[in-house]
């Protein structure tokens, strides 16, 4: 019995590792000075992103909307890390953290996006306009295109997912064009 608590210790031990390396990185990401993180606006470049939002053409929608012409993607979504990565940011003791906004949320920092759970409730989390854009535009013309990050300008939406899985948070995928594929087909990792 007294041989397994130095084990037990060292396990205890082994098992707190990963744990360890990821506060790193989350006291890191809160010691930012800068500006939180808008990926809109970092991957469309602040001039282009200011005049499309001062066109009062593109609003949020919400996956609800989505859902009534999309709703195999909806459904799909549901158990994607993506639609639960807010709750995963309040598990830990940051839903107020401005710095964990911007990717943890649909719309953080974009007029008329998130801006808490009690104001905003419904783009928690990343939703479809968390990488594609607000969507109204998309809705408006009636899914012939319209979003600011659409799968007609894949280079831009591709850079969507490059701003949150970054080099400081790049465990979500080893191959990112095999990811960045899985993500055309309702349910990520399904085969097209």
């Amino acid at each position: 019995m007294l041989r397994l608590r130095p084990i037990i210790a060292v396990l205890l031990l082994l098992l707190s590792l990963p744990l360890v390396a990821e506060d790193g990185r989350i006291s890191a990401q809160l010691a930012e000075t800068t500006e939180p993180l808008v990926p809109l606006k970092q991957v469309l470049g602040e001039k282009t992103f200011n005049e499309a939002m001062a066109t009062g053409k593109y609003s949020f929608a919400t996956n609800f909307k989505c859902r009534l012409c999309h709703r195999d993607f909806f459904v799909g979504r549901k158990k994607d890390a993506h639609d639960h990565t807010f709750a995963k940011v309040v598990e830990a003791g940051h839903g107020e953290a401005q710095q964990c906004m911007g990717c943890h949320t649909t719309g953080f920092g974009v007029p008329g996006g998130f801006e808490s759970p009690v104001t905003t409730p419904k783009l928690a989390n990343v939703q479809c306009e968390g990488c594609h854009g607000p969507g109204s535009e998309h809705i408006r013309r009636n899914a012939r295109g319209g979003f600011l990050a659409g799968t007609d300008r894949p280079e831009v939406l591709k850079q969507m997912c490059l701003t949150c899985h970054n080099e400081r948070w790049n465990r979500a995928f080893d191959n990112f064009q095999q990811a960045y594929d899985s993500y055309k087909t309702a349910k990520p990792g399904d085969e097209k």
